[in-house]
Formats: C-alpha cells, sequence, structure tokens
C-alpha cells in the first residue's frame, strides 16, 4: 500500500459488508469502526433484518456515508442477510463484519497488503480480541492455537478457529465458490464454518496473527441457547458427516469420524464440569453412535455417570 495512503483510481475498492439485526447497543461502535479505518478507498453496505428496536434509526443517522438495505421481513439466519450486503457491493475485496463486533483501524489495510501480496490466496482473516457486552477488552481469541497461512481443512475439523469479523476475501472468489449456504441445516448451524470448509478444500487460507478485530462475546449471542453447539458444534459435524462432497477429494470418512469423536469429548467435559450430566451424556451419545468401540468415550461416560450419582 502507498505510504501516503492516498485514494486513487488504482486503490482497490474494498466492499465492508454487514447485516444487522436488533443491535441498538452495538451497531454505532461497529459502524464506526468500519469509518475509521485508516485505508483510503472503501465503501459500507449495511442490510437491517427488520430491527424492531432503534437499530434502523441509528442507522439512518450515517447519511450517505453507508448504503443501507431494509428488509420488510425477518430472515431469522445470519447468511441471508450477509449474501444480500456482498451482492449489493461492488468492491474488488470483501470484509464482513457483524453488527455486535469491531474493529481496529488498520484492520482494512493490512488484509490489502496481504492479498496484494498474496495473489494464490483467496481469504484470509487476522487475530481477534475479545470483548464483552460492555465493549471492555479481554483476552486474545485462540491466541496462540490459530494455524499460521496455509492448508486450513484438517486444522478446521479440530475447530472453527477463524472469526467471521475478521474475513476479507476477493470478490472473484465469492462468486466461484458460491455464496454463504442458508439452507438447513447450515443455515442454522453454522453457514460460516461450512463456508470455510468449503475454501479450505480448494485453497490455502492467509492468517495475519496481529490483534486487528474485536469479537463480541455475550449472553445474547445467537447460540448462547443451543447447548448442543457448545462448545464445539457436535450437529454441525454430524451435517458434515452426511455432505460427502465437501470432505471426500480431501479427507478419509475415518478422520471425520475422528473429529466428530473430539467434538462431542469435548463437550462432554465442559457440560460435565458445569453439572449438567445429561448434556455430557447426550454428547457422549453421538459420539458412539459413530465410534461405538471408542474407549475415550466409554471412559468419559463413566465419569459423566459417576458425576451424575454425586449427592447434590
Amino acid at each position: 500500500m502507498n505510504d501516503e495512503l492516498r485514494a486513487t483510481e488504482n486503490t482497490p475498492l474494498v466492499s465492508i459488508c454487514i447485516g444487522t439485526y436488533n443491535r441498538e447497543n452495538y451497531v454505532r461502535e461497529c459502524l464506526d469502526s468500519a469509518l475509521g479505518q485508516t485505508y483510503p478507498r472503501t465503501e459500507i453496505v449495511v442490510v437491517d433484518d427488520a430491527s424492531t428496536d432503534r437499530t434502523v434509526e441509528i442507522l439512518r443517522e450515517y447519511g450517505d456515508r453507508i448504503t443501507l438495505i431494509l428488509r420488510d421481513t425477518n430472515s431469522g439466519i445470519c447468511p441471508i442477510t450477509r449474501n444480500q450486503a456482498i451482492q449489493a457491493s461492488t468492491g474488488t475485496y470483501i470484509a464482513l463484519l457483524d453488527s455486535d463486533d469491531a474493529w481496529y483501524p488498520e484492520k482494512i489495510e493490512r488484509q490489502v497488503d496481504f492479498l496484494e501480496s498474496h495473489p494464490g490466496i483467496p481469504l484470509c482473516h487476522t487475530a481477534c480480541r475479545i470483548i464483552d457486552e460492555d465493549s471492555r477488552e479481554r483476552e486474545v481469541r485462540h491466541e496462540g492455537s490459530i494455524p499460521a497461512t496455509g492448508a486450513y481443512f484438517r486444522p478446521l475439523l479440530e475447530h472453527c478457529w477463524i472469526t467471521i469479523s475478521s474475513v476479507m476475501m476477493r470478490r472473484s472468489f465469492y462468486d466461484e465458490i458460491g455464496p454463504f449456504n442458508h439452507l438447513p441445516p447450515y443455515g442454522y448451524l453454522g453457514e460460516d464454518y461450512e463456508f470455510f470448509l468449503r475454501t479450505a478444500a480448494r485453497y490455502p487460507i492467509g492468517f495475519l496473527p496481529d490483534v486487528l478485530g474485536k469479537y463480541r462475546k455475550s449472553s445474547a449471542g445467537i447460540t448462547s441457547g443451543n447447548w448442543k453447539a457448545m462448545p464445539e458444534s457436535v450437529p454441525f459435524y454430524q451435517a458434515l458427516l452426511r455432505d460427502t462432497h465437501l470432505w471426500k477429494d480431501v479427507i478419509a470418512r475415518c478422520e471425520l469420524k475422528s473429529a466428530i469423536v473430539r467434538a462431542c469429548l469435548t463437550n462432554s467435559v465442559f457440560w460435565r464440569g458445569r453439572a449438567k450430566p445429561g448434556r455430557s451424556l447426550w454428547a457422549i451419545r453421538q459420539g458412539l453412535r459413530v465410534a461405538p468401540f471408542s474407549s475415550a468415550l466409554w471412559a468419559e461416560a463413566a465419569r459423566t455417570l459417576g458425576r451424575a450419582a454425586w449427592p447434590g
């Protein structure tokens, strides 16, 4: 990027794409961070999913600094508004931002630099700092665990390391690979996870280890009430096992089954530690469906049953 950061006709346009619904408490912080980028040439496209609070009123305050699209009815799922915002945008690069998250000022500039210097990589992401409901900064999300730039399919089977609000991609790539999948089951279980796996099956993924995004972790999150998907999305893995076209040319079936067992064990330990043996046993049963002779699952079942029998 030019050191003077002056926009010219040759400076790639970056489309910042935001979907929102009832985010009156956070959408201003989100938009201000997008408008405060050091990168000189951006457009911001916001799709409101029929909010019923003050979100639209706040969005209108930004006038022509944003392109605002208002839906008449609520879609109920994120990929609808995300795809709509992308399809209404015109940039060479697409940057995704959830309306309760935010960015540090150099985020766009750094990612454009990365993609311009790595023409074989279609999508990159960055490290993010967790912020709470009051925007207080906490720890770095997945600090020290996120895979480096390169092949990502197998690491993604261990965990979805990519924070959606840290993603930037080439528009040509989005046009090639297709939109975020809003259809069941992925529209409800993890359209972003499916999109990243679809990407990783064909291309390397880039990672910038610097903390450039802010990921809000709050009790109001979309998945906060879906205990079967916490902390790992076991239902997503189950759907993936059935959807063979996503992985058959990349990994063996046994590898995916091993990923399901790992997720089930993780969830069982998580819920056992929170004195929820019923939820722990549910996770174990899901694992045994694909690996009935897993000694690790049977050992975890014994620990959970022993915990369930404890008084109090």
